[in-house]
C-alpha cells in the first residue's frame, strides 16, 4: 500500500515463487534485489554452476556481500578514504534483512542438458515455480558461433523444456536485445523473418570443426555484425517455435548501463559497452573513438528494464493490456529521449572534470574521430606504440610487461562497439508505453520503466559516480584530492604537447625535409591538374553515397 493506493503489480507477486536464470550477471542481480524490495515473494530460486571450485552457496553469499572488481587504489588510502563500499543489497540489509533468506542456489548450468538439474531439483522447481525469468546469455560480441549458439540458443531451448514442465508457469520472461535485428534501420516490437532455420545452425555447430565453422562464421552472420546478435535473433525464433501456449513476454533493452534511480544513482558492477568507455576514458588510456557526431546512442539505465520486465510478467498472468501477438517490449530511450554522440561528449567532459578518478594513467582529453584513417593513427601513437615503450621499460626494470596486452584488449574491446558508434537505429517502443499507459499511479511510481522525464546530464554524473564508487571502489570524499592529481596531469599534458610540437616544427624546418614535402606536394598538384576526371568521379562518388535510412532492407 502506498500514498497512491495499492500497488495491484506488488500484490499480484505476493507468494509467488520465482526462478531466474542468469541471477548472478549484471541485470540479474538487480531484479533480484528488486524483487526482494518491493515484491512480497515467497521464494527465489537461482540457477547457479560451481565456479573456480566455489560452490554455488558460497557464490550466492558472495554475490550478496560484493563490493566491486577493483582493489582501492593507493592514491585512495593517501587520501585517507574509507575502504567501506556499498553493495547493491545495503539497502535491503539495513531494512528487511530477512528477506535474504528466501533466496535460494540450485546448482545447474545453461550450457547443459536438463541445465544440469538433478532430478530432485527439477522437481522442485517444476512443481513450485509460478515466474521464470530467462537472463542467461552470453553477451561477448567476438563469442565463437560455437559457445554462442550452445549458450544464447541451446540454453533457451533447455529454458522452455522445464517451462513446460512447470504445472503451475503463470509468465516466462525471456531477455533479448533491440540488437536483435540491427540489420535494419527502423525496428518495431514485432518477431521478424529468422536469419535461417534455428534447428539448422544448431546441427551445422553439432556437425562441423571449429576451424570450418569459426571460417563460415562471418557468412552466416552477415548482414548482423557478430555472432552475439545473431543468435539472440535465432532465440527468440526458438522460443516462439517451442513455446507454443506457454505464458511468454520477450524484453528487448537496448545498451544496458548503471542505475538510473535504483537501488541506488549510478549503481554498476561491470566493465561491459559504454561503462568500459567510460573508465578507459576516466584513466586517460582511451583517447579516440571512431564514431559519427550525428548519431544517437540507445543507453538504457538498468533499473529501467528491470522494472518493465516485472510489470511484463505480471501483465502476461492477468492480462491487463493485451496485444494481439505475443507481446515482445523495446526498453530504449532514442525515440522518447535521444542522447546524440555530441550532447554526450560534453556530459562526460563535465562529469569526468567534477569527479575525476584518483590515479589515471594519463590526463583524460580524449576526442571523437570522424575519420577511420586519423583514429588509427591516434591510437597508434597515443596508445600502442606507448604501450611498447613502457613494456621495455618494465623488462629493463625486471617486471613482467603488460601494458601490450592491455592495450590490445582494449583497441579490440573498442573495436567491437565501432559497428554500433557509426549506425543510428529507430526502437519503437508503442507497446511498452502502451503498458506503462496502462498502469496505475501506484505501479507506476513503484515499477518506474518510463524514461520521458530522464535527464541525461544527471545521470551521466551519478554513472561517473558510481564508475568511481563500485569499479574503481574510490569514496567520492576523495574527489578534491583526485582533483589536484588531475590538475597536475592537465600540465603534464600540456608541457608534452608543446615538446611533440617543438619537435615537428624542428623536424619540418629541416632543409632536407622541407624539399621533400614541397617536392611531393607541387608534384602532387600537379598530377591531379593534370586529371580533372578523377576529381570529378571523385566528387561523384561520394554525393552518391545512401544515407543510413536509404539503405536497401537485408535479410
Amino acid at each position: 500500500m502506498t500514498d497512491l493506493g495499492i500497488s495491484e503489480v506488488t500484490e499480484w507477486y505476493r507468494n509467488k515463487t520465482v526462478f531466474i536464470t542468469g541471477g548472478t550477471g549484471f541485470m540479474g542481480k538487480v531484479l533480484v534485489e528488486k524483487l526482494l524490495r518491493s515484491c512480497p515473494v515467497r521464494r527465489i530460486y537461482l540457477l547457479m554452476r560451481p565456479k573456480r571450485g566455489v560452490d554455488v552457496e558460497q557464490r550466492l553469499d558472495d554475490m550478496f556481500n560484493y563490493k566491486g572488481p577493483f582493489e582501492p587504489s593507493l592514491s585512495s588510502s593517501l587520501s585517507g578514504a574509507s575502504n567501506q563500499r556499498t553493495t547493491l543489497f545495503d539497502r535491503i540489509k539495513q531494512t528487511q534483512p530477512e528477506v535474504l533468506q528466501k533466496v535460494f542456489a540450485v546448482k545447474g548450468d545453461i550450457t547443459m542438458e536438463g541445465l544440469g538439474l538433478t532430478d530432485e531439483d527439477e522437481a522442485r522447481l517444476s512443481e513450485e515455480v509460478q515466474i521464470l525469468f530467462h537472463a542467461a546469455a552470453t553477451i561477448n560480441f567476438t563469442e565463437p558461433m560455437r559457445v554462442a549458439v550452445n549458450m544464447n540458443m541451446l540454453g533457451t531451448k533447455r529454458v522452455v523444456s522445464l517451462a513446460k514442465k512447470m504445472t503451475n508457469l503463470q509468465a516466462l520472461v525471456h531477455v533479448s536485445t533491440a540488437y536483435a535485428n540491427c540489420h535494419l534501420q527502423e525496428v518495431y516490437e514485432d518477431l521478424y523473418p529468422a536469419p535461417m532455420d534455428p534447428g539448422r545452425l544448431i546441427q551445422l555447430t553439432e556437425w562441423l570443426d571449429d576451424k570450418l565453422l569459426e571460417e563460415i562464421t562471418p557468412r552466416l552472420v552477415e548482414p548482423r555484425p557478430n555472432t552475439y546478435t545473431y543468435t539472440k535473433a535465432l532465440a527468440e525464433h526458438l522460443l516462439f517455435n517451442d513455446g507454443e501456449n506457454l505464458p511468454i513476454a520477450v524484453i528487448r533493452p537496448s545498451i544496458v548501463c548503471g542505475s538510473w534511480l535504483e537501488p541506488v544513482p549510478g549503481w554498476v558492477d561491470n566493465l561491459f559497452a559504454f561503462t568500459g568507455l567510460l573508465v578507459g576514458m576516466g584513466k586517460g588510456v582511451l583517447r579516440s573513438l571512431y564514431v559519427r557526431d550525428d548519431i544517437k546512442l540507445d543507453f538504457i539505465p538498468v533499473d529501467v528494464p528491470i522494472n518493465l520486465m516485472l510489470v511484463a510478467a505480471w501483465n502476461t498472468a492477468v492480462q491487463r493490456y493485451k496485444p494481439d501477438t505475443v507481446p515482445i517490449f523495446c526498453c530504449s530511450t532514442g525515440s522518447q529521449k535521444p542522447l546524440t554522440m555530441k550532447a554526450l561528449q560534453d556530459y562526460l567532459k563535465r562529469s569526468v572534470r567534477a569527479f575525476p578518478f584518483n590515479s589515471p594513467l594519463w590526463y583524460p582529453d580524449g576526442s571523437p574521430k570522424n575519420s577511420k584513417f586519423m583514429h588509427q593513427l591516434h591510437v597508434y601513437c597515443v596508445n600502442i606504440i606507448p604501450a611498447y615503450i613502457a613494456d621495455f621499460i618494465m623488462k629493463i626494470l625486471g617486471k613482467k610487461p603488460i601494458a601490450v596486452k592491455l592495450c590490445n584488449k582494449m583497441v579490440k574491446a573498442v573495436s567491437a562497439l565501432e559497428y554500433f558508434m557509426l549506425r543510428d537505429w529507430t526502437f519503437h517502443t508503442t507497446k511498452t508505453q502502451n503498458l506503462w499507459k496502462s498502469l496505475t499511479p501506484a505501479d507506476q511510481s513503484i515499477y518506474h520503466f518510463d524514461v520521458s522525464d530522464l535527464d541525461w546530464d544527471d545521470y551521466i554524473e551519478s554513472y561517473q559516480k558510481g564508475c568511481k564508487q563500485y569499479i574503481m571502489k574510490e569514496e567520492l570524499s576523495s574527489v578534491p584530492y583526485a582533483k589536484k592529481v588531475m590538475r597536475r596531469m592537465h600540465i603534464l599534458h600540456r608541457l608534452v604537447q608543446v615538446a611533440m610540437m617543438y619537435g615537428v616544427w624542428c623536424l619540418l624546418s629541416n632543409e632536407t625535409a622541407t624539399a621533400f614535402y614541397t617536392s611531393f606536394f607541387n608534384g602532387a598538384a600537379r598530377l591531379l591538374s593534370l586529371t580533372p576526371a578523377f576529381v570529378a568521379a571523385e566528387e561523384a562518388e561520394l554525393s552518391d553515397l545512401p544515407e543510413m535510412s536509404a539503405l536497401p532492407e537485408l535479410s
